[in-house]
């Protein structure tokens, strides 16, 4: 009888410790996927320039930035508004094509 006893004690030890740990599971699902779209930062755009550089379009709290990243600085190239950037858009194309328009033949 205390033999059968103590394997009932073990199969519920082992039951009790397997439903602790699903629940903890779903728990710390729960709270990382709550978790995620706390923070305000987006990465909205991304140019790799060479193997350890790169120029980042990120957005905080409705406010975009151009940044430059390498593995030993990061740097806040410009700040762009709405109208900066459809101007800079607009103007880059006008610099393609004067350029486009000064080739010798």
């Amino acid at each position: 009888m205390a033999d059968e006893l103590s394997w009932v004690r073990w199969v519920t030890a082992l039951f009790v410790v397997a439903v602790a740990m699903a629940v903890s599971f779903i728990a710390l699902r729960r709270v990382q996927i709550s978790n995620k779209n706390w923070m305000p930062i987006r990465i909205t755009g991304r140019v790799r320039l060479n193997r350890s550089a790169e120029l980042m379009l990120v957005e905080v709290e409705n406010e975009r930035f151009l940044i430059g990243a390498t593995p030993a600085n990061i740097s806040t190239i410009a700040r762009l508004s709405d109208e900066a950037g459809a101007a800079s858009t607009h103007a880059s194309t006008d610099t393609g094509s004067s350029l486009s328009n000064t080739r010798p033949d």
